[in-house]
């Protein structure tokens, strides 16, 4: 745990297989095995081991943070039905966070289920009005659905307010104000985030975009 605690990955990993025991039937061990691929994006085996620790563990705390592990790994690795089925059944052993809300609502939107995903940010929202991740993941959403775009600005500039110099929350605000026809206001937040670090293909898609409707 002290080498994984330093960000030292690999050696904690090496530390933890050079053990006499079969982690597949050690709940701890498959856990901490489990975060270690997860943290050196090594995903098929870290949800193998994952899977087997949320089935053999009796740890409920223990199984919440497997299960918030995995459902992480399975919306990175875009299997958002599988980050869904984590997420409920973190719901039903009675955890609720922000988090949880706002990691459901994505995978939930990833899967076109539009109407329970902004239920699920709602939600959040109503835990903790001010959490940047939820208006960002708001704000989105609706703008790239085409719902109330004007509220989504809102939602987007408030996410930023809290973090203004993430590149994601940047390029949100720039969809946002993108789908409210401010295509100058748009592209200067657009070319921001590219500069700040968001996704870049995303970004990019974005600007492209932008720059077609500013022809006509």
């Amino acid at each position: 745990m002290n080498l994984y605690n330093n960000g030292l990955y690999q050696e904690a990993l090496d530390a933890l297989l050079s053990e006499d025991i079969d982690p597949v039937d050690d709940p701890e061990l498959a856990y901490l095995m489990g975060l270690c691929y997860t943290r050196l994006e090594e995903f098929s085996a870290a949800v193998f081991y994952l899977e087997k620790a949320t089935e053999r563990d009796i740890s409920l705390i223990r199984v919440f943070q497997c299960r918030m592990v995995l459902s992480y790994v399975y919306n990175i690795t875009r299997d958002f039905k599988s980050a869904e089925k984590q997420l409920k059944k973190v719901l039903e052993d009675g955890f609720e966070s922000c988090q949880i809300f706002t990691s459901l609502g994505y995978a939930l939107w990833s899967q076109k289920k539009v109407e329970e995903s902004i239920d699920f940010l709602s939600r959040s929202l109503e835990m903790d009005p001010d959490n940047a991740n939820t208006l960002n993941s708001m704000g989105y959403i609706m703008a790239d659905e085409g719902i109330n775009p004007e509220k989504a600005v809102e939602y987007c500039h408030l996410a930023l307010s809290f973090q203004p110099d993430n590149g994601n929350y940047l390029d949100s605000l720039a969809w946002a104000l993108f789908r409210t026809g401010k295509l100058k206001e748009a592209r200067n937040y657009a070319e921001r985030a590219l500069d700040a670090g968001a996704d870049k293909s995303v970004c990019r898609e974005h600007l492209n975009m932008i720059d077609q409707y500013d022809k006509f």
